[in-house]
């Protein structure tokens, strides 16, 4: 059999490397028309999607600035491989629980040390939804139980209230379980702060009242530029509210984390269930707006998707946690 010619094998390199880069296909039938909601959509979400990062950063036992980096960087690569055209990645509070009650005792009160496994963590994360992406292994979503995921989220939910009602009543936090810490809630909470209730109230307030009155609006940029114009006129630490304060400006420089090789093993199942939360969720999500609007969800592709948003979080984490170990020196 004679070899194939040259124009033959040429159209099938860009047709494989369009195959991993999703955004080609789509890109080239973008109308400019679309640009003006699409910002405001961007916008709109950044605006609601910053506050959160930093909220679990702090969930994740991280610095505010991880949360940022992980929008950052996540949302510049996974855009580029997922195959949902309504989808957007960032860091959720399940994932942040789960790194921030699992590295916690492995650090051992090193805040250096927790950074790099955290890092680690992501770029194993990374690793295992690439090579799941090349065993189109997609299909393993499909096996995980509905009632399964709402029993999770129903746990997450309570979690979550655990860590974030101190912060609502301004009150003294707790640390353990979440039954040690709303025991330590309910004890302090005739300490409460009538400011940051007040403002924590006016804000969720708004943000219902938005939804209901207010549909397919960007009430909670509305909200968030309030919050930030009430910050600048009022000051609120002098009531009691504890503020985020200045937080590191720049961009990392990636580089890979300074763990040892036993942490690996270690680390591991942590980075797996990271994987099969961001993994089910991509997936659901992707599919409600796949059906709604009328194209079809490569959940083999998210994968793909998943691995290239993880590996820049990891890298940029990684080069945090060097630089804090620096200034511990």
């Amino acid at each position: 059999m004679n070899p194939p010619a040259a124009s033959d094998e040429a159209p099938a390199r860009p047709r494989q490397w369009r195959g991993m880069i999703q955004a080609a296909y789509w890109l080239w039938s973008y109308k400019p028309q679309w640009f003006r909601s699409d910002l405001a959509a961007g916008v709109t979400l950044a605006a609601y999607v910053l506050p959160a990062a930093l909220g679990d950063a702090s969930l994740a036992g991280l610095p505010p600035q991880a949360g940022l980096y992980a929008c950052l960087y996540g949302g510049l690569v996974f855009w580029l491989f997922c195959s949902s055209r309504h989808t957007a990645i960032s860091v959720t509070s399940a994932i942040s629980l789960l790194i921030g009650s699992s590295l916690g005792s492995m650090a051992g009160g090193d805040p250096a040390r927790f950074g790099a496994m955290a890092a680690c963590t992501a770029l194993l994360t990374a690793t295992i939804a690439f090579l799941a992406w090349l065993a189109r292994a997609g299909s393993v979503v499909n096996f995980v139980s509905e009632t399964v995921l709402i029993g999770f989220k129903a746990g997450v939910a309570l979690q979550l209230a655990s860590t974030q009602l101190p912060k609502l009543f301004g009150v003294k936090g707790g640390h353990g379980n979440f039954w040690e810490r709303m025991d330590v809630f309910f004890r302090h909470v005739g300490e409460t702060n009538a400011s940051s209730l007040m403002l924590g109230c006016a804000a969720l307030g708004l943000l219902i009242l938005g939804k209901k009155l207010l549909p397919n609006k960007p009430v909670a940029l509305f909200v968030v530029i309030g919050g930030i114009a009430a910050a600048s006129f009022v000051d609120f630490g002098a009531h009691g509210v504890k503020l985020l304060g200045e937080v590191p400006r720049g961009l990392p420089i990636p580089s890979l984390p300074a763990v040892h090789w036993d942490d690996l093993g270690d680390l591991l199942p942590l980075a797996l269930a990271c994987f099969l939360l961001g993994a089910v969720e991509t997936a659901a999500i992707g599919q409600m707006f796949a059906e709604k609007h009328g194209y079809r969800l490569d959940s083999n592709q998210e994968f793909l998707a998943l691995a290239g948003a993880n590996l820049p979080q990891g890298s940029a984490m990684a080069f945090q946690s060097v630089a804090a170990c620096r200034n511990r020196s």
